[in-house]
C-alpha cells in the first residue's frame, strides 16, 4: 500500500509488482537510478520506467492500486513521487537496445534497473550530448558509492566519440577515488 512514507525503493516495487501480476515487465532508468544509488542525494521525484507494453494496458494494470494518468504521468493520491513510461528501447546514448545489469530487491519484488556503471554511463551520455553539467555530478556522485567498472565506460565513451569529456569524467572521479 502506498502511503506518504512510502520510500522510492517502496514506491517502484509497488508498481512492479503491480505490473507483474498483469504480465507487464519493465525497468527502471533515469534520475530514480541515481537517488537509489546515491543514498537518495539526487531526489529526484519521478520514476521512469521502460516497457514494450502499451499506456493503456499499463494504466489499468496501476488504476487498479489508486494512481491517475495526468498527461504522460501517472500519480498517486497518497505520494509525491510518480511515474513516468518514456517510449523504448531501454537506451543509453547512442547504445539501443542495452539489456539492464541492475537489480534491487525490495521484500519479494526485484525490480529490474540499470546498474551502477550503466547509471553513470546513462548520466554522462545527458553531459556528453547536452553539456548538462549537473548529469556529470550525478555521475560522479553514484561512483562515490559503488564500485564502477571503467573499462566498460571508457570503450562505451569512446562509441560514443566523446574520449575527451571521458577523460574529463576520468579526472574528476580520480579526485574521489584517491586513496587516503
Amino acid at each position: 500500500m502506498i502511503s506518504k512514507s512510502t520510500s522510492r525503493k517502496q514506491f517502484a516495487a509497488a508498481v512492479v509488482k503491480q505490473l507483474e501480476q498483469h504480465g507487464i515487465s519493465c525497468v527502471l532508468v533515469g534520475g530514480a537510478c541515481v537517488s537509489i544509488y546515491t543514498e537518495e542525494k539526487h531526489q529526484s521525484r519521478d520514476l521512469d520506467f521502460i516497457s514494450p507494453y502499451s499506456h493503456e494496458a499499463i494504466g489499468k494494470a496501476l488504476e487498479e492500486i489508486g494512481f491517475k494518468k495526468e498527461g504522460r504521468y501517472f500519480l498517486h493520491p497518497s505520494s509525491e513521487l510518480y511515474v513516468e513510461f518514456p517510449s523504448g528501447p531501454v537506451a543509453i546514448g547512442n547504445q539501443s537496445p542495452v539489456k539492464a545489469e541492475g537489480q534491487l530487491k525490495v521484500k519479494n519484488t526485484v525490480i529490474t534497473m540499470l546498474s551502477p556503471t550503466q547509471c553513470v554511463m546513462d548520466r554522462l551520455a545527458a553531459w556528453f550530448h547536452w553539456n548538462d553539467r549537473r548529469s556529470l555530478i550525478h555521475a560522479l556522485w553514484v561512483c562515490e558509492k559503488h564500485p564502477i567498472n571503467i573499462s566498460k565506460l571508457k570503450r562505451w565513451a569512446a562509441n560514443e566519440n566523446e574520449l575527451d569529456k571521458f577523460q574529463q569524467f576520468l579526472s574528476e572521479y580520480k579526485k574521489i577515488k584517491k586513496p587516503t
